[in-house]
This record gives structure tokens, sequence and C-alpha cells, in this order.
């Protein structure tokens, strides 16, 4: 996470929850969020409700933001649990339904994704790609990129490149 913090945003999420008891998937999360500050690790944080917003609005973000890291259990199999077919994973003693609020955080993260996706791709484009690019001029623009990148994945084509890139 720290190589990539300050190219992207970081929502922490821990899967397979269902293989952890409620106890223990309460004491990663806060595992999860005291490193993440002891190391200085900048994640997406929820803007705060505005003022004006509705009462369910406001209690709805402070539930997301309480959720961080969001535990989930993802599944592609649909199974039978009283009467419904739902997303989940049938053990011997019960059903691990994928979208029971009780069971996991799934639909907390769906809909933090949802009515955060604008304020999420503004910090990508504004903070990130920003970052990113003011880096990269720095360090010699597209072609000296474009060199390091070639010669990571194979150092004999980075001399035919670089000949290629300088004739421009």
């Amino acid at each position: 996470m720290k190589a990539i913090h300050n190219k992207v945003n970081i929502v922490p999420v821990i899967a397979k929850a269902d293989t952890l008891t409620l106890k223990e998937r309460e004491r990663l999360k806060k595992r999860i969020l005291d490193e993440i500050e002891e190391h200085n690790i900048k994640i997406y944080h929820l803007p705060d409700a505005e003022s004006d917003e509705d009462e369910d609005f406001k209690e709805q973000t402070r539930l997301l933001k309480a959720s961080i890291p969001f535990s989930v259990v993802g599944s592609n199999q649909l199974i039978e649990a009283k009467g419904k077919k739902v997303r989940g994973h049938l053990y011997p003693w019960g059903v691990v339904e994928v979208e029971n609020p009780e069971h996991n955080d799934f639909l907390k993260l769906r809909t933090m994704l949802i009515t955060h996706m604008q304020d999420l791709q503004e910090v990508t484009q504004d903070l990130h790609y920003e970052n990113f690019r003011s880096e990269r001029l720095k360090r010699g623009g597209r072609k000296q990129w474009l060199i390091g990148v070639v010669m990571t994945v194979s150092p004999i084509f980075s001399h035919h490149l670089s000949s290629i890139l300088w004739l421009e």
C-alpha cells in the first residue's frame, strides 16, 4: 500500500470475511486501521455530509465511515435460503449471504462506491493523476518514462526504443 497510496484511491477491504468470527473481524479491522495510521498510508476518506443533506444520508455516511475497512464475502453461486435464491455460500452450519448486511459489509461497500463515485473520480483526477503527471514531467516526460518501462520489460529493446524516440 505504501507504494501506491499516492497514486490511487485506496478503499481497504477484508476479503473472505466468512472465514472470521465477528470478534476476529472487529480485531482485524482495528489492526488494519492502526497499521494504516502507523505507516501514514493515505486511504480514501468519505467526504462529510453537507449540512443541508437529509438526516438519513448523514446517518448512512456515518455508518459507511465506521465500516472501513469493509469486510466482504463474494460468491458466484446462487443458493436457496429461506425460500429465496440468493448469492452466498452454503456451510454445514448455515448460509452466508453476500447481500445480507448482518453477514458482511458488501452492501455498504457497494453503496459507498455508488453514492460517492463522483467524489472518487474527482479525487483520482484532481489529486492522484495530477501528482503522477507532475512527477513524470519533473523526471523527463514521456520519452524517459517509455524508456524506463521498456528497460524493465526487456533491456534488449531499450536501445532500439531510445534510438527511435530520439529521432522524433
